[in-house]
């Protein structure tokens, strides 16, 4: 009896979550739109047919796998693998693991309510126009035209690391034809139909949550004496040369600022977490995951799926900690934070991470140019969401009238 008074309550949270859903959400749903629901919505947010055929509106293209996966793997880039060796090298192996928990705790909670935001309007480069529509227009041009500015720049510096990347087999031929070949790799991954971006970054988050997971278990076997070299380790670069370094100035305050300096690395690490909200736009269904009909189909249907936008920000708390906490601490105990390699780098690319340094003083000869390989993917990967961030960012900014009316303009695909 119980059993079937909960399935009467979850059917009718289903029958209200059709009819009160946000009013830039409701083209896919509403009947005058089941044909062109791109049209649909676009009509309700330019106000005419007209203005909504000129322009067009992006396509929901982005399975429930694509988001779950951007959620866990995407934007992950080159400060993870690499850029963690300065702050190592700077503050210390615990001072880099309190860094990356404060700055992962903070951005856990700012995830949650950004979560909450993109699930009741999920719109296309989301974050300025809850700026704009709920605080201040002048916010959401302050944000928007930031996040853009720094989304370009980050893709600059992404493509820029994955051409020294490739140093590491090959310094003979000129970064720039690398450079050349990754842009335009880049370029056609988001030119054309959503889901082919969603489908790489599929797979690309794919291959850094096994890379992960892999280095993860290695270093636990590393760390108690399973390498060739039979060294346990244990925490013995936390005693010498030490677990905080001293930063500008000398004794606990120095320590404090070597903790503090890693929060800049560690934001860095952690840009375009809020990726999910910005793809939940082109979601083929926000709110549930799984094929839903227009007319909600069948209860059971309804009852076997899940919520989809709410579910992948909930997987953000794995990523912050498999991704960055565990990681840094993996990298504390197998690496001193003076190891000859991390203050003087003689090789481009992998040879720089402190996960490549680490494989190597085991002597594992294989592993780097693996590890390389997926730095290389990471950087790839992170220059491509970037781009996609980038471009959904001038697109929200447009349609709050604060950019150019040409960025409205949307490609049949």
């Amino acid at each position: 009896m119980a059993e079937a008074e909960t399935d009467k309550m979850d059917y009718n949270m289903a029958e209200k979550a059709e009819k009160d859903v946000s009013p830039a959400y409701d083209g896919q749903r509403r009947r005058s739109s089941v044909k062109y629901p791109r049209i649909g919505e676009a009509t309700e947010l330019y106000g005419d047919v007209q203005t909504a055929e000129e322009y067009g509106y992006v396509s929901r293209g982005l399975k429930s796998r694509h988001i779950q996966f951007i959620a866990l793997g995407g934007t992950i880039g080159t400060g993870l693998f690499l850029g963690i060796g300065r702050a190592f090298v700077q503050a210390g192996p615990l001072s880099v693991l309190l860094g990356y928990t404060f700055t992962g705790m903070a951005v856990f909670g700012m995830m949650q309510s950004l979560g909450e935001m993109a699930t009741w309007l999920p719109l296309p480069g989301a974050i300025p126009q809850f700026c704009a529509r709920y605080a201040d227009d002048a916010l959401g041009f302050a944000v928007g035209w930031n996040n853009w500015y720094s989304s370009a720049i980050t893709l600059c510096a992404e493509i820029s690391a994955a051409s020294i990347v490739i140093g590491f087999w090959n310094e003979k031929i000129n970064v720039a034809a690398w450079i050349s070949l990754i842009i335009v790799l880049v370029v056609c991954l988001n030119i054309f139909a959503v889901a082919i971006y969603g489908e790489a970054e599929f797979w690309f988050a794919s291959i850094k949550i096994t890379t992960i997971v892999g280095l993860l278990i290695l270093a636990l076997i590393l760390d108690l004496g399973g390498g060739p070299n039979h060294d346990r380790l244990g925490f013995r670069y936390w005693k010498n040369p030490g677990a905080m370094k001293e930063y500008l100035s000398k004794g606990d305050t120095g320590r404090f600022l070597g903790l503090f300096s890693t929060l800049v690395n560690a934001a860095f690490s952690y840009s375009g977490v809020e990726m999910v909200a910005v793809a939940a736009g082109e979601a083929e269904n926000p709110r549930f995951a799984g094929n839903i009909s227009i007319d909600l189909g069948t209860y059971s249907d309804w009852q076997c799926n899940r919520k989809n936008i709410p579910k992948a920000v909930r997987r953000v708390f794995w990523r912050i900690l498999f991704f960055y906490v565990l990681g840094s601490f993996a990298i504390g105990v197998l690496v001193p934070s003076n190891d000859d390699k991390l203050l003087n780098p003689t090789k481009p690319g992998a040879a720089r991470s402190p996960w490549v340094i680490a494989i190597y003083r085991a002597g594992i000869p294989v592993l780097p140019s693996i590890i390389n390989a997926v730095i290389l993917t990471s950087a790839s990967s992170s220059a491509n969401a970037f781009l996609y961030t980038g471009s959904r960012y001038l697109f929200a900014l447009a349609q709050n009238k604060q950019a150019p009316r040409f960025l409205l303009k949307c490609s049949r695909t």
